[in-house]
């Protein structure tokens, strides 16, 4: 019916693109189609997404909204739901298939036999049946022995272990790739409006996997741009202490004293857990206004002597926009734990998003949200809402429940897994206290205050643990290494975050590479050297550098030194001691 082109940002929320809608109208399935492509400047990629409408006469009744199996001589077939992308590729030459996602439920994650991160590489072509995955949130086709291909990810709250609303498959086969998932029901499609299904994102790319991390990350942040003076700070979180109940640390009391603590340590926002709200505690807890004798007010004074700011729990589903409002009027800012939330249908989303969008349009640069995926309930995902801040991350603890105790290894490996396809500063760490961690169920008190700290230093960094309960000697060892992580911070704020190194297990030498977006200068590398090593020196492979001198600065001690790569990228390093680890600054200087 008709192509329109437009300039658009998503209303701030996303890069600047040209959008071309293009109407389409199925007069027999009495449906109005629109195909949306987001087209950004320069980019790697380009975003496709439907909208559906229903035209008069529209009946929804026996129409299939997902996929289904038949059963095909004994074979259980899958069937393809409702399309939303195709793209003709070649699967007759020679190509590999990797298909990866993330889980859901991460604080159900923290041990070494269930890794956050689902990855599985399919080899054998030509396809001659579509091979269908429904698990994945990303498929990479990959041709020329795994040096170039095209990458396709599914904007949606899909999870390995959570379908979540109708996020569909993909389907490889003889005649191309097929990507079905619309989020939208047949009996969701109405007359009165156009609804939204999930995206897609087609990336093209080459230079091997880390060429395929780097091209995802870098469209990843064209959809979602980073917003250093929004979204980048320490903040503290209440529950931190807890065992398991933290809303004891919601008391005035306790909040009066803490407040200096945090600031003296250099923590610049101050979220407050559940307990603070009139409502009461627990999920269906209604009423969002401080229970606190005089509001906010005693509170607010002592917090603004420190130049802290705040953020608070809520409930995702019962919180209101104006509640939200009036608590950000009240405290200047306020960063948002969204919990508890269920998200079953597309009303769900749509009302969550609106909320959202609301809250942050009353408050620019003032508010953002952390959406919660913990619990296996449909959520948020990972490609999914990122616009409005972060992702929180794995809930882990000092004591109870047991199977959240902190055990260092475990919180860096499943850091290092996040990192390898999704953008770092879209996450927020918590970071545990580790002499005050159970000793009876981890090794954390073998290990010192930074390295425990300096694990989340690639990502949005939450102190978990109480300020007032460090040791003398814990609050100076943190707050000179904070001091200094802040003198760089935003510079890897805005930097693409790889894992180097071994996949952590305790036993060998692990990291982060962090690469400025212009690639030449302010680089920096987290190396850690894990407590049962026994290599004082390691070689570890870096990412872009093969064959290039760097020139390194030691951010701990202040010595530099220029190091080459080999011809695979491959530099020496040396940590004295086991349970430490190397904070470095780097500049290229020969390509």
């Amino acid at each position: 019916m008709s192509v329109t082109v437009t300039e658009g940002d998503d209303e701030g929320f996303s890069s600047r693109y040209l959008q071309v809608i293009s109407t389409i109208k199925y007069a027999a399935s009495k449906l109005l189609v629109q195909h949306v492509v987001w087209i950004y400047p320069d980019a790697v990629g380009i975003r496709t997404q439907l909208r559906i409408r229903a035209l008069e006469g529209f009946v929804a009744k026996g129409i299939r909204a997902e996929e289904e199996k038949v059963d095909s001589y004994g074979y259980n077939m899958e069937l393809p739901g409702p399309r939303c992308d195709y793209l003709p590729l070649n699967f007759k030459m020679e190509n590999q298939r990797r298909y990866w996602g993330y889980y859901n439920n991460p604080g159900g994650r923290h041990d070494p036999s269930r890794d956050m991160l689902e990855e599985k590489i399919v080899t054998g072509y030509p396809l001659f049946l579509p091979e269908d995955n429904n698990w994945a949130s990303g498929l990479s086709v990959e041709y020329r022995k795994g040096e170039e291909g095209v990458t396709v990810v599914k904007e949606s709250p899909k999870c390995v272990n959570q379908q979540a609303h109708l996020t569909g498959s993909f389907y490889a086969g003889p005649d191309g790739l097929m990507v079905t998932g619309w989020g939208l029901s047949a009996e969701e499609i109405v007359a009165d409006r156009f609804r939204e299904c999930w995206a897609t994102w087609t990336i093209l790319w080459n230079g091997g996997n880390d060429g395929m991390q780097l091209a995802l990350k870098k469209f990843d942040r064209t959809r979602y741009p980073v917003f250093p003076e929004r979204d980048m700070f320490i903040l503290s979180n209440t529950w931190g202490p807890a065992d398991p109940d933290g809303a004891r640390f919601t008391e005035e009391d306790y909040l009066m004293k803490e407040i200096p603590a945090l600031a003296d340590l250099g923590v610049e926002v101050m979220q407050i857990d559940d307990g603070w709200q009139k409502g009461g505690r627990f999920g269906d807890a209604r009423d969002f206004e401080p229970r606190y004798k005089d509001g906010w007010k005693t509170i607010k004074a002592e917090a603004d002597k420190f130049n802290l700011r705040f953020g608070l729990w809520v409930t995702a589903r019962y919180c209101t926009a104006e509640e939200m409002k009036k608590n950000i009027d009240a405290l200047g800012f306020v960063s948002w734990k969204v919990d508890f939330d269920q998200l079953r249908n597309r009303k769900d989303y749509e009302e969550r998003i609106n909320k959202y969008r609301d809250v942050m349009k009353h408050a620019p640069m003032k508010t953002q949200f952390t959406l919660c995926p913990e619990y296996d309930d449909p959520r948020y995902g990972w490609y999914y809402c990122k616009e409005y801040g972060s992702i929180y991350f794995q809930n882990i603890q000092e004591s109870l429940p047991a199977h959240l105790t902190m055990v260092p290894y475990q919180v860096l490996r499943q850091h290092w897994l996040m990192s390898k396809y999704f953008n770092s500063n879209k996450l927020q760490v918590l970071l545990q206290n580790p002499k005050r961690t159970n000793a009876e169920r981890s090794d954390a008190p073998q290990y010192g205050h930074s390295y425990a700290f300096a694990m989340g230093l690639p990502f949005v960094p939450c102190f978990f643990q109480s300020g007032q309960y460090l040791d003398p000697q814990g609050h100076d060892e943190l707050k000179k290494f904070i001091a200094l992580y802040k003198v760089h911070r935003g510079k890897m704020f805005t930097s693409y975050t790889f894992p180097i190194g071994d996949k952590p297990d305790n036993g060998g030498w692990s990291g982060f590479q962090m690469i400025s977006e212009q690639g030449l200068t302010d680089n920096y590398l987290l190396l850690f050297r894990e407590i049962h090593n026994d290599e004082p020196d390691k070689k570890v492979t870096l990412k872009f550098l093969a064959g290039k001198t760097i020139r390194i600065a030691d951010l701990k001690t202040g010595v530099k030194m220029l190091k080459k790569a080999d011809a695979k990228g491959n530099i020496s390093f040396f940590i004295k001691n086991p349970a430490n680890f190397l904070f470095l600054k780097y500049d290229v200087i020969s390509r």
